[in-house]
């Protein structure tokens, strides 16, 4: 026969936000970042994320790299401003730019 022991659980009233490890907080934090992707997709690039994580990319022609790297700049530079305005933070040590082409 197998005995369950259940420890004891404090509950805690939330203030705000959503306690870390509940069901629903991904859901929740997707709904909340959504508006970001759009504010990508506007700048025509193309948003790649997952669970927290958020990758901003496009292809272009060697001839186009300028450019590109001056829309990625003006891009990162929205949504670092729309991240504050709702009131989450970006990790700078963990923010790259990586650029591959052709030789």
């Amino acid at each position: 026969m197998m005995m369950m022991m259940m420890n004891h659980v404090d509950f805690v009233v939330v203030q705000c936000g959503v306690p870390q490890g509940s069901i629903l907080g991904p859901i929740l934090f997707l709904l909340y970042t959504a508006d970001v992707l759009q504010l990508i997709r506007r700048h025509q690039l193309q948003p790649q994320t997952y669970a927290d994580d958020s990758d901003i990319y496009r292809f272009c022609h060697l001839l186009e790299t300028v450019s590109l790297q001056d829309r990625i700049s003006t891009c990162v530079d929205d949504v670092s401003l729309w991240i504050r305005a709702n009131r989450l933070q970006l990790n700078p040590s963990k923010t790259e730019v990586l650029q591959c082409s052709p030789q």
